[in-house]
């Protein structure tokens, strides 16, 4: 942890936040012969948001990913705040891992959204399904949720019928029904014009306000520079530095940095 973290936010949405944080371990991830992630430290305090960014393949979606049990690892150990993951239990599936899950919700780039469901559809099936919500309930707190990224028009859309940048604001109310206590973000925006862009990122913007933890993959460095308390540059399955955005963007302290950040920059 870098002196760069600030004090966290002590709730969001009225839920205590002090026993959110997040903390990875020597994590360490092999696909095949491959080493996607070795030796990772990271650790995220509450209501901070995080910008992981690095050149394709470095590693940041499947730190995303075993983050939130999707992935297994082989080495390490991840912690989401009072529960405790380690690679054994990563592989099968575990309490562990399910207890991990419900605090970290997770939105994708490509969105995953039940087409044979509408909008409101789409938000109120996890709560319903998984927290034994009741209909009218769920679909108040849904409705409350869509109203929040701006989409209470298009309650009974399908997703065919809605934008990339409609259904990922859906993807984000979504994955807020279920109350996480954080969110991980994999290149959301990556997919989607200038200004579909601007509405998800002003979405992220409001949530990071409120004080709920995020943590995003992204290659929007101007997003990074913007809204992240912290910027982390992944490459070659590594940490190769840390910072504030106005330091690891404008300043850069490794070749490695230089380098993606004039490729991506210009």
């Amino acid at each position: 942890m870098t002196d760069a973290i600030q004090p966290s936010p002590t709730s969001y949405a009225g839920r205590p936040t002090g026993d959110m944080r997040i903390e990875v371990t020597d994590l360490s991830k092999r696909y095949g012969g491959r080493q996607v992630l070795s030796g990772v430290n990271l650790t995220v305090v509450p209501g901070e948001t995080v910008a992981l960014i690095g050149p394709s393949g470095g590693g940041k979606s499947t730190l995303l990913r075993c983050l939130n049990g999707l992935n297994s690892f082989d080495g390490g150990s991840i912690r989401v705040g009072p529960h405790r993951l380690t690679a054994a239990e990563s592989r099968r599936p575990t309490a562990a891992v399910a207890r991990v899950r419900r605090l970290l919700g997770m939105i994708f780039q490509d969105f995953q959204l039940f087409p044979h469901q509408t909008a409101l559809g789409n938000v109120i099936e996890a709560p319903m399904t998984v927290l034994g919500r009741g209909r009218a309930e769920s679909e108040k707190r849904g409705m409350a949720l869509l109203t929040r990224v701006g989409l209470a028009g298009h309650a009974d859309a399908y997703p065919n019928q809605l934008s990339g940048g409609q259904k990922q604001r859906v993807a984000i109310a979504r994955a807020l029904a279920m109350e996480p206590r954080a969110l991980l973000c994999d290149e959301i925006t990556s997919a989607l014009d200038p200004e579909l862009k601007g509405e998800v990122l002003d979405v992220l913007v409001d949530l990071k306000r409120d004080g709920l933890t995020l943590l995003l993959v992204t290659h929007e460095i101007g997003f990074a520079r913007k809204a992240a308390d912290r910027v982390i540059v992944l490459a070659d399955g590594g940490i190769v530095e840390e910072g504030p955005p106005e330091e690891i963007i404008d300043r850069p302290r490794t070749e490695r940095t230089k380098h993606f950040l004039s490729r991506v920059l210009g």
